[in-house]
């Protein structure tokens, strides 16, 4: 998020979602965000702007063309809309057609959202609408807390290393009460770890290795 804000009651939320395949996670997420009873979770698609003059193709074609698009974008949003419609809460699907980060902003500046939470993927064609460039783009201008959705399938970083294992079955088992295995309590293994409040483990971590 670009801002510390995180909902805690009645919470208004716009989801930009690009029809590609992450596109439903996205959208659970952001209405699973918005739990509480009468909360909104506004639905944006964008399209592009119908193009220009295209060799080969009339302007009467090109406007049918652009309507297909439209009748078809607008059936996919309510199917979408659908799903997570319950609890209470108000869904409601909104398609634009512009530039997909600017649409965003001014949805959210419309319906004086809490948040916008968008997807970083994207696959080909139109479904490219929401890559890192856009989040980016909304993080920077958007009026409001920006989340950026990222799956947990997507490969980890090679400069991240897993988790301990022991430290994993210690969290479970204390219900995270302790993060930190026998071993690493005494020595916490990350060299810039040298302190943490409230302490969850020894004093031999609060010196850089």
């Amino acid at each position: 998020m670009n801002a510390s804000k995180v909902p805690t009651d009645k919470s208004v939320v716009v989801v930009g979602i690009d029809f590609s395949e992450g596109s439903r996670d996205v959208l659970r997420m952001a209405a699973s965000l918005a739990s509480r009873p009468e909360s909104e979770v506004h639905v944006i698609h964008v399209l592009p702007l119908p193009p220009g003059q295209t060799l080969g193709a009339s302007r009467a074609d090109r406007e049918i063309k652009f309507a297909d698009k439209l009748d078809t974008a607008r059936t996919t949003i309510h199917e979408y809309v659908t799903e997570v419609i319950g609890d209470g809460k108000q869904v409601r699907g909104h398609l634009r057609v512009g530039k997909p980060d600017v649409e965003i902003a001014q949805l959210a500046t419309d319906v004086r959202a809490d948040f916008i939470v968008v997807g970083t993927h994207g696959r080909k064609g139109l479904e490219r609408l929401l890559l890192g460039s856009v989040a980016e783009s909304l993080v920077r201008h958007a009026p409001c807390p920006v989340l950026a959705y990222r799956p947990k399938a997507t490969p980890v970083w090679d400069q991240i290393e897993p988790p301990c294992a022991d430290c994993v079955a210690t969290q479970e088992a204390t219900g995270r009460a302790k993060l930190w295995c026998e071993r690493h309590a005494q020595r916490h293994v990350r060299a810039h770890t040298y302190s943490e409040i409230p302490p969850s483990f020894g004093m031999g971590a609060q010196t850089f290795r």
